[in-house]
């Protein structure tokens, strides 16, 4: 079962989905750049308890590479390499060279139905039919210093990286 399986559901069907995004290859796209990218994270917090922000994108034939962003700083602070990557992605996404998008990174906050906060690792992906989520994945280390993953959970992204379709009226 993937990541967004539970996101589906049973919906009503509309009557115009000619102008509703392909959601379907939105998050099977979306769960494809998760499997290749959440090992190296896993593998950071692992072995360091933290990463760089970092990256991956899925060009239109469906090829995934990673992507790693640098600031000309030893120890940049996050925020910068997060833009630096989100504007490659903006890029390359107004070139036509995209099909997906994400970028990788550590974060605090509150889960649903938790009144205090964790880190997580939060993964913002963006797809060329205009879905966007923030994939956020709460995390703690055992008494034995190992990562536990918890369940993740979902949230409206940014929408920023591919460009919008005109709105045109007649």
């Amino acid at each position: 079962m993937g990541i967004f399986s539970f996101l589906s559901g049973s919906r009503p069907k509309r009557q115009s989905a000619s102008a509703l995004p392909d959601t379907t290859s939105a998050k099977s796209d979306a769960e494809a750049l998760l499997d290749a990218l959440m090992p190296f994270a896993k593998q950071m917090l692992q072995q360091y308890h933290e990463f760089f922000p970092f990256g991956g994108q899925m060009a239109p034939d469906g090829k995934i590479t990673n992507d790693g962003a640098y600031s000309g700083e030893e120890h940049p602070p996050s925020q910068a390499l997060i833009e630096i990557l989100r504007r490659a992605h903006h890029q390359s996404a107004h070139e036509h060279k995209l099909r997906a998008c994400a970028t990788i990174y550590d974060i605090r906050t509150i889960p649903p139905n938790r009144t205090e906060q964790q880190d997580a690792i939060a993964a913002a992906i963006d797809h060329v039919s205009g879905y966007s989520v923030v994939v956020i994945f709460p995390y703690t280390f055992d008494s034995q210093k190992k990562l536990q993953v918890e369940a993740p959970f979902v949230v409206k992204g940014s929408q920023n990286i591919f460009p919008q379709p005109s709105q045109t009226t007649l």
